[in-house]
């Protein structure tokens, strides 16, 4: 499969972070399809989750992935797969294989993709009015950036996110999960912080990953007292120049709220500030399940109705 294809939550960094996570991952590669599941223990249903997955050349490929997915839930007694199929295949062939549409999506099934193969000024010029003023007001207040792959590091970004929180009443994923992310992706720098410091302080940050084909802007956050010097948009332009110096050809955006979504979808605020950066739209086809043990798959069901999950 082309690297570009691949998402970075299907590589082997990502296997060795769920791995520190204390879960049991598997990994296949054919000429034609590859995966990486994650075995998973909820309260409602144990499954195997391919996470951006399984990358698929065809329909027939994706056919062949699902049935080594189907047997190896199997031999763990796990109720059903979940996939997030990327390649080429449609929404009509995940029907026609027997997939089922998820009560929701995992992963976000639309964002932004900027080209960061161009030069830098192509970069600076692709941002909106609006950003490029906002940059330019950071960098005026004397804000500066900088990188790092120090696993300690991770606490400034745990104090900002916890700050964001409060703010906004987000839940975020728990300190032990970014802790995790530092410890076992900063030293092979699959993934590292980026910081926005002003007065001796660190007043935004975003943990990437980066598989150097694509950096992903994967978690961000700013300290509420200092948004009126609107770091964030200083970071972000930063990150894309970091990007396009690393040697990546993409930037992902990471998730953004779906383009016919209406005015107060809840993330429309972080979407019309990553599409201000000038990247473009890609959708992909979202969260799918495929039953393996049709009993436990529909206990699984009954259980989600129960609890008001459609």
């Amino acid at each position: 499969m082309k690297k570009t294809e691949v998402s970075f939550l299907q590589s082997a960094a990502w296997a060795r972070f769920q791995q520190a996570l204390g879960r049991n991952t598997i990994d296949r590669n054919d000429k034609w399809w590859q995966y990486m599941a994650i075995e998973e223990h909820g309260k409602l249903g144990s499954r195997l989750y391919c996470p951006g997955g399984p990358t698929v050349a065809d329909k027939t490929a994706l056919s062949a992935a699902l049935a080594d997915l189907k047997n190896e839930a199997k031999k763990r007694k796990l109720a059903f797969v979940r996939v997030e199929p990327r390649g080429g295949v449609t929404e009509i062939d995940l029907r026609d294989l027997g997939l089922r549409r998820s009560h929701h999506d995992v992963q976000p099934a639309d964002t932004i993709i900027s080209d960061v193969s161009v030069g830098q000024e192509e970069i600076r010029a692709a941002l909106s009015q609006t950003a490029r003023r906002y940059a330019r007001k950071a960098d005026n207040a004397g804000v500066t950036y900088s990188l790092s792959y120090d696993p300690v590091d991770i606490r400034y970004f745990i104090e900002l996110i916890h700050d964001v929180s409060k703010r906004t009443g987000i839940k975020p994923m728990s300190d032990h999960y970014f802790s995790t992310i530092a410890g076992s992706l900063f030293p092979t720098r699959d993934a590292g912080l980026l910081f926005a410091e002003l007065d001796g302080k660190k007043i935004a940050a975003v943990i990437f990953y980066n598989d150097g084909v694509t950096m992903s802007y994967a978690h961000a956050a700013n300290n509420s007292e200092y948004r009126r010097v609107s770091p964030a948009y200083g970071l972000a332009l930063y990150a894309l120049l970091f990007a396009h110096g690393s040697g990546c050809q993409n930037f992902d955006w990471y998730g953004v709220a779906p383009a016919d979504a209406a005015d107060n979808h809840r993330w429309a605020g972080f979407t019309q500030f990553k599409l201000a950066f000038g990247g473009k739209r890609v959708s992909y086809l979202g969260t799918w399940e495929l039953p393996v043990n049709s009993m436990k798959y529909r206990l699984y069901k009954t259980a989600l109705k129960a609890s008001g999950k459609k």
